[in-house]
């Protein structure tokens, strides 16, 4: 309450006598009573020279303005409180009077002890709504100050308030979306562009519940565009009485796309740790394809120069090239292997999920490509028991594994590789889910900072040994997907860490009972295009029985189209200078959509996102290289099969 002492009321009173009066009464009730004025502008210029703490106001003055007028004056541009002293009761009067908000109307005459209670009334209102507009003000400034987007909506789910973060996130200006459906405004959708079947204020209005929603896409309407968002909506109470929801949210593309990065280059890093091994990992089976492949010719020149000898010598000397051979396939295919585990790990992260993964496929690979890490620091021992499939995309969940293999092999000092061990297993736990477990007898966790190891950047490995992100990536991974990741370690005892998986849920599908058609023996017209002659020579001798055309450039292989010629089966390098397998392909796909159905791609791996995009969107066969021969006669054979059925 304000003190009487210190409280300053103008009087606007047009009778002289009685706004004396007033005057004596107030400063005998201990106001400051400091100024009067009969008119509407003597008012104003009085307000204008000390402003009061209240007005008393007649209604009947002189001027063109009347009190209610003066009012309404002082109000906007003093936002002083008025109580009205007057003896006009009647209807009209009063209507006019209450769209000026007043304080107080107390009729005259009336006794000094009503006209404290109406003052002293009026006086605690004014600074009670002094203080909420201030609160409100300062409420509204910080709303509309932060970062975030934030959307208010009634109990009809219509939206009340919306601050400017929340305008450019949705494209649409506060007046535009005020009053509207939040559902018409927020279009929401998930990973896979569907839309959501609710916002979540509606589900806050629903459930009476707060929510959360990690991630989801958010259409702005101006510019069509999504952006990814994430989340949090609460239910708006009043002392238990709902009044709404409130939900704000913040735009997190860029954190996504630095996250896929971080999850990039933690794996280019691994790649660096492993590729120190690759070079003496495919040494090994290169001198074998080099020591046999001059073995074999030595031995058929000899054979050609009719100098092999006797038939017994003739006979043991194939059956070596033929042993020689089989090594020679044994060991390009361990190539094959290696090549193919690294371009697997070292492709970018694709934007969504794909598909089901194997876990044991996941932990097998990763055995492979860290074996060497452990040669020199413990025996690697697997128990690899049978896991359902999840719902994961496998080179990031083989990442998961190969960054705790990495971890558990630095755990262990070089040396003494016979006293310590590192077991990897898979198995499935009581309640239907995949796990993986990685164990090492390395020097342990101590339990400061055992709750820190998943933070990124947080590393105990010396300077130059890690980043501090693999843990991290590991475990916003596995949380992707739905999973848990959990550590156990001891110091001097070691380590576990452990993987829990759910099961994938997928589509049921009915079962085909169609088989596949068998090959149809017969003669095919091939079209070859690869920019590798070597590649090309293989290519027409694997497929010796067939009618084979060899070009180096699609632009050669096109000519022979335009020229009308027919083929059965066209095989295409997908990565060629000046016109690529991809610009053939749609060329041709312009062209005669016919052949283009039967291009098969050969490729040595796309080495870009755009490549596998391509490769994932034609629903051409692709062959990976290094190919084995029997890989093209199926294609070709299944081309020929094909013909028959079509009656060509």
């Amino acid at each position: 309450m304000t003190d009487p002492k210190r409280a300053s009321i103008l009087i606007v009173e047009d009778e002289r006598i009685v706004a004396k009066d007033l005057q004596q009464t107030l400063v005998a009730l201990g106001y400051d009573a400091f100024a009067i004025a009969s008119s509407a502008e003597e008012a104003i210029a009085r307000a204008s020279e000390r402003c009061p703490d209240l007005v008393l106001m007649d209604i009947r003055i002189k001027g063109d303005r009347d009190g209610i007028k003066t009012a309404m004056l002082l109000n906007e541009r003093f936002s002083v409180p008025v109580v009205y002293l007057t003896a006009h009761a009647d209807d009209a009067t009063l209507s006019r009077a209450k769209e000026t908000h007043p304080h107080g109307y107390p009729l005259k005459p009336v006794r000094s002890a009503e006209l404290r209670s109406a003052i002293e009334v009026s006086l605690f209102r004014h600074e009670m709504e002094k203080r909420l507009r201030e609160r409100e003000r300062w409420f509204s400034t910080t709303l509309r100050s932060i970062a975030d987007g934030v959307i208010a909506v009634d109990l009809a789910g219509r939206i009340t308030f919306v601050n400017p973060a929340a305008e450019a996130l949705l494209g649409a200006t506060g007046a535009a979306v005020m009053g509207r459906p939040a559902k018409d405004v927020l279009r929401l959708v998930d990973d896979r562009f569907v839309a959501l079947s609710e916002t979540p204020l509606e589900a806050v209005l629903r459930d009476r519940l707060p929510s959360e929603l990690s991630e989801a896409s958010l259409l702005n309407l101006t510019t069509g565009l999504h952006r990814l968002i994430s989340d949090s909506a609460a239910p708006v109470t009043d002392d238990g009485h709902p009044l709404g929801a409130v939900m704000v949210f913040r735009d997190v593309s860029e954190q996504k796309a630095m996250r896929r990065q971080l999850e990039l280059s933690d794996r280019l890093a691994s790649l660096g740790t492993m590729a120190a091994g690759v070079a003496h990992e495919i040494n090994n089976p290169l001198a074998v394809v080099a020591a046999n492949a001059d073995f074999i010719a030595s031995e058929l020149t000899l054979h050609r120069e009719g100098l092999a000898g006797d038939a017994d010598v003739e006979r043991r000397r194939v059956g070596e090239i033929l042993d020689a051979l089989g090594d020679l396939g044994s060991a390009a295919r361990r190539i094959r292997r290696i090549v193919a585990d690294l371009r697997v790990f070292a492709r970018p992260p694709v934007e969504q999920v794909a598909g089901i993964a194997d876990l044991v496929r996941c932990a097998e690979w990763a055995v492979r490509t860290t074996a060497r890490e452990f040669r020199a620091r413990a025996r690697l021992v697997t128990t690899l028991g049978p896991v359902p499939p999840v719902n994961a995309d496998e080179m990031r969940l083989g990442q998961v594994v190969i960054n705790l293999l990495v971890n558990a092999a630095h755990a262990i000092e070089p040396g003494r590789a016979s006293e310590n061990e590192v077991r990897i297993s898979t198995a499935t736990d009581g309640q239907g889910r995949a796990v993986i477990e990685v164990y090492d007898s390395g020097c342990g966790i101590p339990p400061a900072i055992l709750g820190r190891i998943f933070e990124p950047f947080f590393t105990t490995k010396v300077e130059g040994m890690g980043t501090g992100l693999g843990l991290s990536i590991c475990h916003g991974i596995v949380k992707s997907v739905g999973g848990t990741i959990a550590v156990e370690s001891e110091v001097g005892k070691g380590t576990t860490f452990r993987v829990v998986l759910p099961p994938a849920v997928q589509e049921e599908q009915a079962a085909s009972t169609e088989r596949a058609a068998p090959f149809v023996a017969g003669r095919a017209r091939v079209l070859v295009v690869d920019d590798e002659e070597m590649i090309l020579r293989v290519v027409k001798r694997l497929l010796r029985g067939h009618d084979v055309i060899a070009v180096t450039s699609a632009k050669e292989g096109l000519a022979h189209i335009d020229r009308g010629e027919y083929f059965d089966v066209i095989f295409s390098d997908l990565m060629m200078p000046d016109v690529t397998g991809v610009e053939f392909y749609a060329t041709l796909l312009g062209r005669s959509p016919e052949l283009a159905r039967r291009v098969v791609f050969i490729t040595g791996g796309a080495t870009t996102a755009a490549g596998e995009d391509f490769l994932r969107s034609v629903p051409n066969q692709r062959i990976e290289k290094p190919f084995e021969g029997r890989s093209l006669g199926e294609a070709v054979e299944a081309a020929v099969a094909l013909r028959s059925r079509e009656g060509a």
